[in-house]
């Protein structure tokens, strides 16, 4: 059974904001008389990438990937060519860029985040327990990162210093993080698929995820691209978009049954999808698929 999926605009977003964006404007006026722009959501494959976990961009427009169980991080370029960036982990989860393009990579298993500059060489060691998620906080050069088995929010700064934000519950298992427009904080559950908004050093309940799945009910990553949360259940082999304006309002955004099928985003599978990324224009979402460690494209475009 087909289904109707909206990717990041409803109908009342995208008048906005064909009203309200230049761009688009112009883009439209030269339209003849009476046409619709349609907006298509396709799903394509990058099946050489060995990725199956944490994601990031660069300014550049490469996506750094890792392999939990591969020990390896790699570098897609825009181009889709696939290579080895650093190896030798023991099992790198989360990717953080900061604004001097070096790339912070969390070793799960191997308790330390690792620095490299963005040619792969290794610039610094910072011992952690247990780091999942990084990424940097907006406005600075500090990264945020969370620690999976101390359920803690820290602060990475630029000289290594790291500060606790918040330690316990209702933090279970951190992997996921997001930043919305406003710099505010959003922080997923790995083990209880719960999200949560961190502010002023107080945690407020967003969402969870549905557990649908007969095992593997996980939440593996969080992204943010036009008001909305996006976020993968690994079991369910689905990607979820979570409202943020109302409390525990999530929808099925992609996937279905355990499958790699490319396509329109309503028939498109997954196989247990785990990292996620959008791109800064909100326009594309980067997977990664741990079941078959591919690099999954979920592209927005215009037709008429």
């Amino acid at each position: 059974m087909k289904r109707t999926v909206n990717y990041f605009f409803t109908v009342n977003e995208l008048r906005y904001t064909l009203i309200t964006v230049p761009v688009l404007i112009l883009f439209l006026i030269s339209c003849k008389p009476g046409e619709v722009p349609n907006i298509k959501t396709t799903v394509e494959t990058v099946a050489d990438s060995s990725i199956s976990d944490g994601l990031a961009l660069d300014r550049k427009g490469n996506l750094y990937g890792s392999d939990f169980y591969g020990n390896t991080v790699y570098k897609v370029s825009p181009s889709k060519e696939v290579t080895v960036f650093a190896s030798g982990l023991v099992s790198p989860n989360g990717i953080g860029i900061n604004k001097n393009s070096e790339v912070y990579v969390c070793d799960n298993f191997g308790n330390a985040i690792f620095k490299y500059s963005d040619d792969g060489t290794q610039l610094d060691s910072i011992p952690a327990v247990s780091p999942a998620g990084i990424k940097r906080i907006p406005g600075t050069n500090d990264m945020l990162f969370v620690e999976y088995n101390t359920n803690t929010i820290n602060i990475l700064s630029e000289d290594n210093t790291i500060t606790k934000l918040h330690e316990g519950t209702p933090i279970n298992g951190p992997a996921g993080i997001a930043f919305d427009r406003r710099g505010n904080i959003y922080i997923g559950n790995f083990n209880d698929r719960k999200i949560y908004k961190y502010k002023d050093g107080n945690l407020t309940f967003i969402a969870e995820l549905p557990a649908g799945a007969p095992n593997a009910n996980f939440l593996g990553f969080l992204t943010y691209a036009k008001g909305f949360l996006f976020a993968t259940q690994l079991g369910e082999h689905k990607i979820y978009k979570i409202n943020l304006n109302k409390e525990n309002e999530v929808e099925v955004f992609a996937g279905s049954i355990l499958g790699n099928d490319d396509g329109d985003v309503s028939e498109a599978t997954f196989n247990f999808p785990n990292g996620i990324l959008a791109s800064p224009n909100g326009k594309v979402l980067y997977v990664s698929d741990a079941g078959t460690k591919n690099l999954r494209i979920i592209e927005n475009s215009i037709e008429y």
